[in-house]
């Protein structure tokens, strides 16, 4: 690698690291919706899902045990709240929290926009295979 690939290579890395700096808020808001799955669920719960079948059947392609993760990832990110309901057998019910309710029109616009702007099929990239199962 030359000199100047080695340079440029370091000014783009210190490019994102101030970046980064400058919007910690962005970089955590894209830690969560930027993950995949996660914008999908938030719209399921967006229009009216509220127990785990019904997400998975709106996320038809979703795997249980991901969206089992996913679940207890926007929970942990006080995007969706998780309560027990105490009847024979016990039954679980996910909502959007004040949090997931601001976000969902959000994912409405940015799905707007690739509907507009993004003609050809997505390209999965930077998938990881734990984000696929």
């Amino acid at each position: 690698m030359s000199s100047y690939e080695n340079e440029s290579r370091a000014g783009r890395a210190l490019a994102s690291a101030e970046a980064i700096a400058a919007c910690p808020s962005f970089v955590s808001a894209m830690n969560i919706v930027g993950k995949r799955w996660s914008g999908l669920i938030v719209g399921a719960m967006a229009h009216g899902c509220e127990t785990f079948s019904e997400i998975s059947r709106y996320a038809a392609d979703l795997s249980d045990a991901v969206l089992a993760r996913r679940l207890r990832e926007l929970e942990a990110d006080g995007v969706i709240s998780r309560t027990v309901v105490a009847t024979h057998p016990p039954s679980v019910r996910y909502a959007l929290t004040p949090a997931g309710q601001a976000l969902a029109p959000i994912l409405d616009e940015l799905t707007a926009w690739g509907q507009q702007y993004l003609t050809d099929e997505p390209q999965l990239t930077g998938d990881t295979q734990e984000d696929e199962q």
